[in-house]
């Protein structure tokens, strides 16, 4: 008997359960929808995508402020455009090319063969493990500024930003590991309260702009007097267009839940053709929605909201001279906007001789600014370090004019909803990163056992958030460049696998213009990297990650049967019958396809029925396996019978050889009721060179292989199929 697994402890059995229930409506598969008639109006699936696409809107148009000043609108003028000419037009492209909910990946992967199609799968998954894991730590950052600015809640909560960012997304982690249902009703309610409130603050910004039109006059004369002519202002757009690009996600959300979309009563698996048209529409509707939300509110915010109040904590820290700080002679140029690429700077006359913490009135541009100044003596220099608050709309543009046009009630509710959508927004991603896993990574055999359970995945999610939340400080204009460098660098793939398809089918019209699509995506991804690094640093640990974690799960699970299923054809099956009929045990001889000529079977006979004393008498077929892929990892496995003079052969096809002799081994012993044998010949080549052809190639040392493969497939050894090797 097989020796008995140790048996886990409930915990255990809880934490690593791999057919918990998942949320209706988050990534699922096609079978499961189907199986569970999950099926929605196109505009349902669309509210639960919008969670995502929908949400940004909580911090774009703090974020555009702050990258492109006045010149925001017009900025955000040009995302629109490429959002509308650009991502839908290749989106719309891409759910008629994968409508299984494969989403632009699987189109890249189609396009190329063996390994390095794997491997650009798996460095595309990093960049999408990166968008996934900043949306988390974003949106709850975000959530945590709607919370700390709340009036009623800010007395409590000042200061603590992280530990309220921590706090949520442990809040997201517990609720994934609890399990729930109903995602996309939910999404449904969210959606609508949070866009007709944003609809009513944008509405009403109008208003005010109606009512005082010289605040659009003065911005646009501010605009003509910093640029010398119409075409230098659309000059300055393009160049700042990169920074607002994180406006650009949730298409490929769009895409993933295509599963879910309701379809037409005629739709077949090869041609869900109501499904498409469906999702088409869904994609459309939300960019046109999203596009005239990101204008108005990008116009009316950057007219309305005083400069000063968009922008973002700062913190600068300088070497001062001894002396000439006992002179009150110690100057500290402090950013106030931003950090990094500051428009404005005030000029700090550090108080004379005056140590330690303290907090002072600063006279800026934008009025008095309360600045905390630290300075420590050090001997001939002293360390002053300067920390700037944020301002009031800094990632909340539309709940500050949601407090300061309507009230705080209504600003609250306001707050409650963008909060809400911020969050499922952080679970719609939870639930991204954890449909990478099963959906990519066992396919190619590169996913560890435990990787099959979805709390362990949650888990190292969730601690890996709390690192990036604290790398970042929760702070969302710090991880705006990480998540517009994962949005884009799908979108950019996405681009190039469209551009691609489209020229293969020798569609030059169509084929050109997603070229230009793909080179402005690439550019707006070089710029966005070259700027802000920080994303493409967190991508490449997700790859380098994925990479060490694969390359270990494959090696080790290399032994482990792959193939889903064994068919054989009428003539192989009439073989099989043939040889049990007379009453003989299924005998074996492993043979490498050369010529395929009477001779050479005739002379492989000769050398394995000598070197294992196998006698004429006794009825041996041939068995011959073609690797048609190495790189994938479980395959099904055709078998075809064909006769070669007196010779009867078996050819499989599969992705491994010894996997496939021992898939079929186990399907003839079930087909006849007794372990059949196999005989083969020893390798000539050394070992290491036929672990390395095993892994790389699905060749190797076949043999011992085989046995150990059909060793762990099947513990009775009475019931395993017998491999002999001689020579």
């Amino acid at each position: 008997m097989p020796p008995a697994l140790p048996a886990r402890s409930p915990f255990m059995t809880w934490f690593l359960e791999s057919n918990q229930p998942e949320p209706e409506g988050f990534y699922e598969s096609e079978q499961e929808v189907a199986q569970q008639h999950h099926t929605q109006p196109w505009w349902k699936v669309m509210c639960l995508t919008g969670v995502d696409y929908f949400s940004t809107l909580g911090y774009q148009p703090g974020i555009a402020a702050l990258a492109a000043g006045a010149l925001s609108p017009i900025a955000t003028l040009v995302l629109v455009l490429v959002t509308l000419f650009g991502a839908l037009p290749m989106y719309r492209r891409v759910a008629q090319e994968s409508p299984h909910g494969d989403g632009s990946l699987s189109m890249l992967e189609r396009l190329l063969d063996y390994w390095p199609s794997k491997v650009l799968v798996l460095a595309l998954i990093g960049f999408v493990a990166t968008g996934f894991v900043i949306t988390i730590t974003l949106s709850a950052a975000d959530a945590s500024a709607h919370l700390v600015e709340n009036p009623l809640l800010k007395a409590a909560l000042s200061g603590r930003e992280v530990v309220v960012t921590l706090v949520l997304i442990a809040l997201l982690a517990a609720v994934f590991l609890k399990g729930f249902k109903e995602a996309v009703g939910i999404a449904v309610g969210i959606v609508a309260l949070y866009l007709t409130l944003s609809l009513v603050v944008v509405g009403r910004g109008f208003v005010d702009v109606a009512a005082n039109p010289a605040v659009l006059s003065g911005w646009w004369t501010a605009l003509t007097h910093a640029y010398v002519s119409p075409l230098a202002i659309v000059g300055a757009a393009l160049l700042v267009f990169p920074a607002l690009a994180l406006g650009l996600s949730g298409f490929e959300t769009g895409v993933v839940v295509m599963p879910l979309v309701k379809g037409d009563a005629t739709d077949t698996p090869a041609q869900p053709t109501g499904r498409i048209r469906n999702a088409r529409t869904l994609l459309t509707t939300a960019a046109l929605i999203m596009s005239v939300m990101l204008i108005g509110s990008s116009l009316v915010t950057t007219l309305l909201i005083p400069r000063h109040e968009f922008w973002a904590a700062t913190t600068v820290t300088r070497e001062v001279n001894t002396a000439d700080l006992a002179a009150g002679q110690a100057v500290v140029n402090v950013p106030l906007d931003n950090p990094t690429k500051p428009r404005e700077i005030y000029a700090l006359h550090v108080p004379a001789g005056k140590t330690g913490t303290y907090t002072m009135q600063a006279q800026t541009v934008g009025g008095l600014l309360p600045i905390t100044v630290t300075v420590t003596p050090g001997g001939s220099a002293a360390t002053v370090q300067v920390d700037t608050p944020p301002g009031r709309a800094n990632g909340r543009a539309l709940a500050y004019m949601a407090h300061s046009r309507f009230g705080d009630a209504f600003g609250t509710l306001y707050d409650v909803s963008t909060i809400l959508i911020l969050w499922f927004a952080g679970a719609s991603a939870m639930a991204g990163l954890l449909n990478i896993v099963p959906r990519y990574l066992p396919r190619y055999g590169m996913a560890p056992d435990w990787a099959r359970a979805t709390r362990p995945l949650v888990v190292l999610f969730t601690v890996i958030s709390a690192v990036v939340t604290l790398a970042f400080r929760a702070n969302v204009d710090a991880q705006a460049g990480a998540y517009a460098t994962g949005v884009l660098a799908l979108m950019t793939s996405a681009a190039i696998a469209v551009f691609l398809t489209e020229l293969r089918r020798g569609h030059r019209g169509s084929a050109a213009a997603f070229l230009i699509v793909s080179a402005i995506f690439v550019y707006t991804s070089v710029v966005t990297v070259r700027e802000r690094p920080e994303g493409l640093w967190i991508a490449s640990l997700f790859i380098l990650g994925i990479l060490v974690v694969s390359i270990g799960s494959r090696i080790s699970r290399s032994t482990e049967l792959r193939v889903q299923r064994v068919v054989f054809d009428d003539t192989a099956t009439a073989m099989l019958d043939a040889v049990v009929s007379q009453g003989h045990p299924v005998r074996f001889i492993a043979n490498r396809l050369n010529d395929g000529d009477d001779l050479e079977y005739r002379q492989k006979a000769l050398e394995v029925r000598l070197d294992n004393h196998l006698n004429d008498g006794e009825v041996a077929l041939f068995l011959e396996v073609a690797v048609d892929d190495a790189s994938d990892f479980t395959t099904r496995v055709p078998v075809q019978g064909v006769r070669v003079g007196p010779y009867a052969i078996l050819r499989a096809t599969g992705s491994s050889v010894p996997n496939t002799l021992a898939a079929v081994l186990l399907h003839v012993r079930d087909l006849t009721g007794y372990p059949p044998h196999v005989y083969f010949e020893w390798s000539e080549k050394g070992p290491a060179q036929n672990a390395l052809r095993f892994l790389l190639a699905g060749e190797g040392d076949v043999p011992p292989l085989t046995h150990e493969i059909l060793r762990v497939a099947e513990r009775d050894a009475r019931r395993r199929p017998m491999v002999h090797v001689g020579g």
